[in-house]
């Protein structure tokens, strides 16, 4: 079996068996047994339980982030990129309500800063394509300032989103976007 091919059923497996049992009650036993490969072999590829969980974070942040960036890039114009962000985030976090810890899981905070530093990049970009198209101006300490802001609440409302079933993720959308181009107006009235 090729490597790459055996390095997702390693992963898929992982996925199956943190989701069911977190990260603690998780053993690489069955993990590697799940896979159909060697706890030997599994430890050759990732090191550790920890390596192995965070790249299962990663994968699937990587799936998010490829989505949002996809479906961004065919919106016409910043502000509906900035609700097309909003609204593929929450469209993802509903179809894997029962996978959140992927997201918002046990990672070590050195994998979750590096993540939420590449999503406030990300949000950085948006940002100043949708402040310039108004003919305002972005400095990058404000764009930064705010789309750090972004990454936060948008953690915490979809961890609140994923524990609530019952919740419209379409309403949570639009209540989240409008949020977001109120604290984007805000910051950027008065900035320099």
């Amino acid at each position: 079996m090729p490597r790459k091919q055996r390095e997702e059923r390693m992963l898929a497996a992982a996925e199956q068996v943190f989701g069911a049992r977190g990260f603690r009650g998780a053993s690489m036993e069955e993990i590697a047994q799940r896979s159909g490969i060697t706890k030997a072999l599994l430890y050759q590829y990732f090191d550790s339980k920890e390596r192995l969980y965070e790249a299962c974070v990663q994968r699937e942040r990587d799936h998010l982030f490829l989505r949002i960036e996809t479906a961004v890039a065919r919106a016409p114009t910043p502000v509906e990129q900035l609700r097309v962000f909003v609204t593929t985030y929450f469209d993802f976090l509903a179809e894997h309500r029962s996978a959140w810890w992927l997201l918002y899981g046990e990672a070590s905070a050195r994998t979750i800063n590096d993540i939420r530093a590449r999503n406030a990049e990300f949000i950085v970009g948006l940002l100043r394509a949708t402040v310039e198209s108004g003919d305002g101006r972005a400095n990058r300490q404000t764009l930064e300032l705010v789309a750090h802001a972004l990454v936060g609440a948008g953690e915490q409302v979809g961890r609140w989103f994923v524990e609530r079933p019952q919740v419209s993720r379409k309403v949570v959308a639009q209540r989240f976007a409008a949020v977001a181009q109120g604290a984007i107006g805000a910051a950027f009235d008065d900035a320099g």
